[in-house]
C-alpha cells in the first residue's frame, strides 16, 4: 500500500519547525545524490551535506520558520510540493519569504526527498539575516 503523501510532507515540515534532525534525516533519499540548492544558488549534492547544514541550523534556538503548502503534484512514485515559507532569524525580526520546492520519490515504501530547491523572494533580506555581504 502506498503511503499518504500529505502525511509525509507534513511530517517533514514539522521536523523543520521542531528542529528534529532525526525526523528530518528519515525523510531524505537513501541514494547517494541529493541536490539541495540554497538561496544564494550554491548546490549541496549529497544527503550528508544536507544533513550537516541542517544540524548546524537546528542548533540555533532563535529562528522561526512557518511553511505553507502552495501547490503539489502527486504521481505514482514521484511527487512535488511547492512551499512558501516565512523565516525570521529571531522572533522579533522582520520575516522574509522563500519558495521551497521538494521533489519526493517513493523509496522502500516511504516518500523520500530527492531534490530540495530554495529561492529567496528578497535575496537582500535573506543575505542580511545570514550575514552574507552583498557587493
Amino acid at each position: 500500500m502506498k503511503p499518504d503523501f500529505d502525511t509525509a510532507l507534513q511530517q517533514h515540515l514539522a521536523a523543520i519547525s521542531n528542529r528534529d534532525i532525526e525526523a528530518f534525516k528519515s525523510h531524505l533519499t537513501r541514494g547517494e545524490t541529493l541536490y539541495t540548492v540554497v538561496q544564494n544558488g550554491h548546490a549541496f549534492t549529497t544527503p550528508s551535506e544536507t544533513i550537516e547544514i541542517h544540524k548546524q541550523w537546528f542548533q540555533d534556538p532563535n529562528w522561526v520558520w512557518e511553511g505553507t503548502v502552495v501547490h503539489k503534484v502527486v504521481g505514482e512514485d514521484v511527487a512535488m510540493a511547492l512551499v512558501k515559507y516565512q523565516y525570521r532569524p529571531k522572533e522579533d525580526a522582520a520575516p522574509f519569504s522563500t519558495w521551497l520546492t521538494y521533489v519526493f520519490q517513493l523509496q522502500e515504501g516511504q516518500w523520500r526527498i530527492v531534490h530540495d530547491q530554495n529561492t529567496a523572494l528578497d535575496y537582500v533580506a535573506f543575505a542580511r539575516a545570514a550575514g552574507i555581504e552583498i557587493k
